[in-house]
């Protein structure tokens, strides 16, 4: 779908860099639903975990519709959650549905594509690079009514994202950790910030 469709996502169609182009696989209607994107570190402690399986449990229950980035951690829990209860969930991809990253996702990804949404910027033949991660996170901040980082530590690359939220004015919401924890040190910044509830 192209800028100007009128199957293009409504969130997106408003912000200065939406991607002009996106290929989808799956339910794109799904990306005008109520939705709220959860992101974190990809290695989540035991804290991290429960913390994330517990708020996607409640929220994909209640109908919201999980965004995020099918990394490793956090993101991959959320989605895996979203399905498990019968929610549904849109992956955001760093590359083309032909170079699905971490190739251990695969599975997952079209799983992802047959019960809910599957979006990427980037044609099909196109392997994701430490670039287009970062660049990815304007659609996941994008598609969202509100971002939640469940764990992160301050070299994150969640950092990206809880700044596009604050750039499109999303709702952030961030949860505590130990103050003594690396893992939470951006959450617990981004609250002792008053950046995100």
């Amino acid at each position: 779908t192209c800028v100007g469709d009128d199957d293009y996502p409504q969130k997106l169609a408003n912000l200065d860099d939406k991607p002009y182009i996106l290929y989808y696989m799956g339910d794109l209607s799904l990306a005008n639903m109520p939705s709220l994107a959860v992101v974190g570190s990809r290695k989540p402690t035991n804290y991290g975990i429960i913390v994330t399986e517990r708020l996607v449990r409640d929220v994909a229950s209640a109908g919201v519709v999980i965004v995020s980035g099918l990394a490793y951690g956090v993101d991959s829990i959320g989605h895996r959650k979203a399905l498990e209860v019968g929610g549904k969930t849109i992956a955001v991809l760093g590359g083309g549905f032909d170079h699905i990253y971490p190739s251990e996702h695969q599975e997952l990804a079209e799983e992802i594509a047959e019960k809910g949404l599957l979006l990427s910027e980037y044609r099909p033949k196109m392997k994701a690079t430490k670039y287009s991660f970062p660049t990815r996170n304007r659609i996941i901040a994008g598609l969202s009514d509100g971002v939640l980082i469940t764990e992160a530590s301050l070299k994150s690359g969640t950092i990206h994202t809880r700044d596009f939220a604050l750039d499109y004015n999303r709702e952030l919401f961030a949860v505590p950790g130990n103050i003594d924890s690396e893992s939470s040190a951006l959450t617990n910044e981004t609250l002792k910030c008053g950046q995100g509830k």
